[in-house]
């Protein structure tokens, strides 16, 4: 045996050490390098060069800023590419005594211009000032400025044109990033497609977001009891009547980070999160009749479970094969329906065991409801789960793997929360290996085929900007553990058992959404997944591989929960390209 001394061995070390790191420097310097350019074809923008038919109409409270950033922030509309805007500042009593000077040389600077509009009022919030300024708009859209924030010069062409081009939506809103008082840009928050579900604990809109004016009106505007959070109570007031919400993926708005902004950190203004909790508290009672809204264990967060409205029998369905546990004294089948009995105490459940052939002892099964023994010689997932489906009598679904356990309490009405939306047709659970990695919090469709997030990651990792931690939407989830309804299901014909062990509840998570149907996933329900345990799988069926892709390719190919200003390599997910 070669020592590690040798001087060879050294060599070949020193040699992989700079390897690594000549990668390392190549992968950081690329990181970012189209939205950096990006940013800096914004110096090239001409002012007022392009206009459209309807106009923009930008409401910005002012209380006490530094007149700097004030000035960079009404600068940066006036230096839009694009003329149809009109800026609304509403000065709302500041008692620093140089902004009532300021804002007045401002108004008299730009008195010949009819699209700016400057006023002062006694000092009644954020939501009264943006009530006053609501009060003066005309734009066919409203969107609120902050008075230490600032638009990129391309902001108003770039989302007029996206509301030409579909019909005039209800809604807008961009990515965002950060600037630090010194101007320099970072955090770039690459958001998702219109995700009713993450609004539900993250006003993830937030800058820049356009709505239709008369919408906002119709509901009466900002309302001050919920100062603090008032932009995250009107979007949740408005969700029901938001039928049309488009994307940009380009960070359109600087949010400025400095020492009184929460772009900087949440002490700023811990207030922000009691006034979330009252805006989501609303929303709550308004839409479920109840429910709690309490502080996560994150910073900043918090945790909404609605209230159960309904009063549905959810049927667990778990094929098996009868694999014995790594202790060897018992089956994973045996394990898994005695932590749900055990774990699940506040939603009517039945369990339906569709057993693959007769296992020995069949009569141990006692926990369960139901015993379907499903004969074949040739394995197929997909009939075992409509098997199970056809032997279920509960309005919801939910298939559950044989090698699960409940991690946490409850889990069945946890997904139940999500999936009593209306719109809402699968749920998925977060699931976490023994040793408490993450093995599925969601799954995101990349060119390499779908993949789960974050997976093998610890178990506390936040994912990107927190995408672990709050219910969201994805455009599939694992069927480890899915919660559906049952009228979707028959719907659309159970699952396609063309798809005998891959794909299958990829694909049918696909077309309920071509349905019209929302996939959502939750981190509040939580079993841990011996992930192989009953069947190993190392590579997926060819044949079943390349229908997936013939069927989906077209549709996925920009996945809507994972923005296409994200890098699409497996290996480098959620970095900016």
């Amino acid at each position: 045996m070669v020592s590690e001394g040798n001087p060879l061995i050294k060599a070949k070390r020193r040699a992989g050490r700079v390897k690594r790191y000549i990668k390392r420097k190549v992968y950081e310097r690329n990181i970012g390098k189209q939205y950096k350019a990006w940013l800096a074809d914004a110096a090239t923008v001409e002012v007022g060069t392009v206009d459209f038919a309807f106009t923009i109409s930008i409401l910005v409270p002012v209380y006490n800023p530094p007149i700097d950033f004030l000035d960079e922030c009404l600068q940066s509309v006036l230096k839009q590419s694009a003329r149809n805007w009109q800026l609304i500042v509403v000065n709302d009593g500041s008692t620093k005594p140089e902004i009532a000077p300021w804002l007045e040389q401002f108004a008299g600077e730009h008195a010949g211009d009819a699209r700016i509009k400057v006023s002062t009022k006694p000092n009644g919030g954020i939501s009264s000032a943006l009530n006053a300024a609501l009060a003066e708009a005309s734009g066919e859209y409203m969107g609120m400025l902050d008075h230490d924030d600032a638009l990129d010069p391309r902001c108003i062409e770039t989302f007029s044109k996206v509301v030409e081009a579909n019909g005039h939506p209800d809604a807008v809103y961009s990515d965002e990033d950060k600037i630090n008082p010194r101007g320099e840009h970072f955090e770039l928050y690459c958001k998702p497609d219109f995700s009713p579900e993450l609004l539900l604990t993250q006003m993830y809109l937030c800058h820049f977001t356009i709505f239709k004016r008369d919408l906002v009106t119709n509901v009466g505007g900002l309302r001050t009891e919920m100062d603090g959070g008032q932009d995250f109570d009107l979007a949740l007031r408005l969700l029901s009547s938001l039928k049309n919400v488009i994307h940009i993926p380009q960070p359109l708005y600087h949010w400025r980070a400095w020492s009184e902004s929460t772009a900087l950190t949440i002490d700023a203004k811990p207030w922000a999160q009691d006034a979330a909790a009252r805006a989501q508290t609303s929303h709550i009672e308004r839409t479920f009749g109840g429910g709690t809204v309490a502080p996560s264990k994150i910073q900043g967060l918090n945790e909404v479970h609605p209230k159960i409205t309904t009063a549905a029998t959810v049927s667990v369905i778990i094929p098996t094969i009868g694999t014995k546990n790594d202790k060897g004294n018992a089956r994973f089948i045996d394990d898994c329906v005695a932590s749900l009995r055990k774990n699940e105490s506040a939603t009517n459940f039945e369990i339906v065991v569709v057993t693959t052939g007769t296992i020995d002892p069949i009569t141990s099964l006692t926990d369960a409801d139901r015993t379907v023994v499903y004969e074949t010689s040739n394995f197929n997932f997909s009939e075992a789960i409509n098997l199970g489906r056809a032997n279920a009598t509960g309005e919801y679904l939910l298939i559950l793997n044989d090698d699960t356990t409940v991690a946490e309490a409850d889990p069945i009405t946890r997904m139940l929360e999500i999936g009593q939306i209306d719109e809402v047709g699968i749920v998925g659970a977060k699931l976490t290996y023994p040793d408490g990695r993450l093995q599925h919090v969601g799954m995101v469709m990349l060119p390499s085929g779908p993949t789960h997030c974050w997976i093998a990651k610890p178990g506390k990792e936040p994912g990107y900007f927190g995408s672990t931690l709050t219910p969201r939407n994805y455009s599939a989830i694992t069927a480890a553990a899915m919660l559906t309804r049952t009228s979707v299901f028959d719907e659309l014909g159970g699952f396609d058992t063309a798809f005998a062990r891959d794909f299958n509840d990829v694909d049918y998570c696909f077309r309920a959404r071509e349905a019209g149907h929302r996939v959502a996933w939750t981190p509040y329900a939580h079993f841990t997944h011996y992930e192989g345990a009953s069947i190993v799988r190392k590579k997926a069926d060819p044949v079943e591989s390349a229908l997936f892709h013939e069927r989906w390719d077209a549709d996925y190919r920009v996945d809507p929960y994972y923005s296409p200003a994200l890098n699409q390599n497996l290996l480098r997910i959620y970095e900016a390209l």
